[in-house]
């Protein structure tokens, strides 16, 4: 390294660097009396601070060996707790980069254009790239945290060997770093700049004789439109960057204001979702179930539905999802196996059946994974004074076979209570067909996916036959979802299925509506088919 310290100014640089990086004893006797000199004007050196926080392109030349001890000048004693704390508050311990902090320096002054009030200026084209390493908890957990360490200070060489000459990266945390492109004239530099990145960790990385692959996802957020704040910048290409990920990772996404309106009315939703239970804003519908030999209604599935007091009715495709990713979905679902079974205590009360009507009530992956649903099953049966004979339980295929020997001894529990159990969604997951006599299982719902063109396509046709005759085999009852003409419901007949229910019957149902479907289905005037 040469060290070369011709001018007032570049004395002061090097002195600091030198400073910072702990190399002040690799100097000659001549180069240590021009550090002394350019170390004696403090107010020059601090100065010179300031002007690395706002120049990354110098910063980032600077390296992070151990800090300087037992200095031989009294100024870089006097400076050196400053230093240190420069140091640990703007550069990362690990990597050498500069960390969050500094970044944000640099973004803000990278704004500072557009807060100038008499002389309104054009705002600097920048752009922000969030990388974040896709599935490296995998490596800490099989290779060991020190050797994710080695890993990580690796990628850091290479991410800073693949930057472009405005570029300049930061560590924010763990595996997730940020590089600041200045004078981005059109998307396709910063897009271009994320290519060379991806590129750039293609090739495998050696620990320890073990070659190691990395991916990673990337977020580009530019400041085209205007940002009144630069750390929304840096968050906008965060939210592009988990875009990525959720997109299949190991590629770049560039932020579109719609996916922040997005992510903005999903944070309303969960908040809402929240004071939803306590507020009593959900409600159950109930679709029928009818016997396709008789016609007859035999019981309902509980869908629940939320009555939001500014959007209206929300489908549960909106909020079931939202509701498992937060753990509402637990007790949302407990209050949905009290009130089915409330409700159907009502109508059997009021319209005496034989044999009685039933209630199926789907549980969601989550719900069928609690230690305690036994109980919970057990304590609403309890509290609504139901017979167990009348109530069916709803698990999908997937939700089974996450698990299947946790899943039978759970299925076991269950059904030793009185409880029916019914496989939802029967054909769209993943079992085995030879894992069905292993479940105490009662009923298969096929799909409406297979029933929707029954009458008009062969091969559904044939799986639907052939799922029909399967469960007749396994003594296993068979539901059709999803029937919506009576030329389908005709083929089912000629299968053999048992029961059906779709729009056909009726669509779901509030509790009063489904009270006078009942009364209406028993009546002498019900046609039969």
């Amino acid at each position: 390294m040469s060290y070369e310290l011709r001018t007032p100014l570049t004395s002061i640089r090097a002195a600091l660097g030198l400073l910072m990086t702990g190399m002040l004893g690799t100097l000659p006797e001549r180069g240590q009396r021009m550090l002394e000199i350019a170390l004696s004007n403090t107010d020059r050196l601090m100065h010179l601070v300031e002007v690395l926080e706002r120049e990354p392109e110098v910063a980032n030349s600077l390296t992070v060996p151990p800090a300087v001890e037992n200095a031989p000048d009294p100024n870089i004693q006097r400076l050196l707790p400053l230093s240190l704390w420069r140091r640990q508050a703007y550069y990362d311990s690990l990597t050498g980069l500069p960390t969050q902090a500094l970044f944000l320096s640099w973004l803000n002054q990278s704004f500072a254009p557009l807060s100038t009030v008499n002389q309104p200026q054009t705002p600097p084209l920048i752009a922000v790239l969030l990388v974040d390493l896709d599935r490296f908890q995998v490596i800490n957990d099989s290779l060991g945290y020190d050797m994710g360490d080695q890993l990580l200070m690796k990628i850091a060489d290479r991410l800073a060997a693949a930057l472009p000459a405005t570029g300049a990266i930061a560590r924010l945390q763990a595996d997730k770093f940020a590089i600041l492109l200045r004078d981005v004239a059109a998307m396709d530099l910063a897009v271009a700049a994320a290519d060379d990145i991806q590129q750039a960790l293609t090739a495998p990385f050696n620990l320890n004789n073990q070659e190691v692959f990395v991916t990673a996802s990337i977020g580009i957020a530019w400041n085209q439109t205007v940002y009144d704040r630069a750390e929304h910048l840096l968050h906008d290409a965060d939210t592009a960057m988990y875009q990525a990920k959720a997109l299949g990772k190991a590629r770049c996404e560039i932020f579109d204001v719609g996916v922040r309106l997005e992510a903005t009315s999903r944070l309303r939703l969960e908040t809402d979702l929240r004071l939803a239970l306590e507020r009593q804003e959900f409600k159950l519908y109930y679709q029928p179930i009818v016997s396709i030999a008789t016609q007859q209604i035999t019981g309902f599935e509980a869908l629940i539905r939320w009555q939001h007091p500014e959007n209206g009715l929300v489908s549960p495709l909106k909020f079931i999802a939202l509701a498992e990713e937060t753990g509402l979905i637990n007790p949302i679902g407990q209050w949905v196996l009290r009130e089915a079974c409330r409700q159907l205590c009502l109508w059997q009360a009021q319209t005496p059946m034989e044999p009685p009507l039933t209630v199926s009530v789907n549980l969601s992956a989550q719900q069928f994974s609690q230690p305690d649903l036994v109980e919970q099953v057990q304590q609403s049966l309890a509290e609504t004074g139901l017979d167990p004979r009348s109530l069916r339980l709803e698990i999908t295929e997937s939700a089974i076979m996450a698990n299947p020997e946790t899943a039978a001894r759970m299925l076991q529990q269950i059904k030793a209570l009185g409880v029916q159990l019914y496989i939802d969604d029967f054909g769209t997951g993943y079992s085995s067909l030879a894992y069905l006599h292993r479940f105490p299982i009662d009923t298969l719902k096929i799909d409406r996916s297979f029933v929707n063109r029954v009458d008009v396509d062969l091969e559904q046709l044939e799986i639907v036959r052939t799922i029909i005759q399967l469960a007749w085999n396994l003594g296993i009852n068979v539901i059709a979802e999803g029937v919506e003409t009576s030329k389908q419901l005709m083929q089912l007949k000629a299968l053999r299925c048992d029961y059906a229910q779709g729009f056909f019957f009726s669509k779901p149902l509030d509790s009063e509506a489904a009270g006078a479907f009942i009364k209406q289905s028993l009546s002498p005037q019900a046609d039969a088919v």
